[in-house]
C-alpha cells in the first residue's frame, strides 16, 4: 500500500469526503484526488493539518500505526514541517 492508499483509507476511516478532508488540509477536491492516487505528494503543512483533524500521519507516511493517540503523528507533521520551512529558506539564500 503507498502513500495515497494510506490517505485515502484514512480518510474513509475518519468519514471524511475528498473534499471535506482537502477543505481541513488547504487544498482543493482534485489535489486531495491527486494525493490519493499517487499523482501528487502532500505537503508538510498539509500533513500537519490534517494530523489535528485526527487523520494518523504517521500511518500515511510510513504504513505503521500511532502508538499515542496521535500524539506521534502530530510530532511527524510538526517535524515535516520545520523540514519544509529550512528547505524553503535554503532556496531562497542560494537564490
Amino acid at each position: 500500500m503507498n502513500i495515497g492508499a494510506r490517505l485515502k483509507a484514512e480518510r474513509v476511516r475518519l468519514g471524511y469526503s475528498q473534499a471535506a478532508l482537502g477543505k481541513v488540509g488547504g487544498v482543493e477536491t482534485n489535489a486531495q484526488g491527486r494525493y490519493e492516487n499517487g499523482v501528487r505528494f502532500p505537503r508538510a503543512d498539509y500533513l500537519a493539518l490534517i494530523a489535528a483533524a485526527g487523520i494518523d500521519v504517521l500511518f500515511v507516511i510510513t504504513g505503521k500505526r500511532s502508538k499515542n493517540d496521535n500524539a506521534d503523528s502530530a510530532k511527524a507533521a510538526e517535524a515535516l514541517d520545520s523540514a519544509t520551512e529550512c528547505l524553503e529558506k535554503a532556496k531562497e539564500l542560494i537564490h
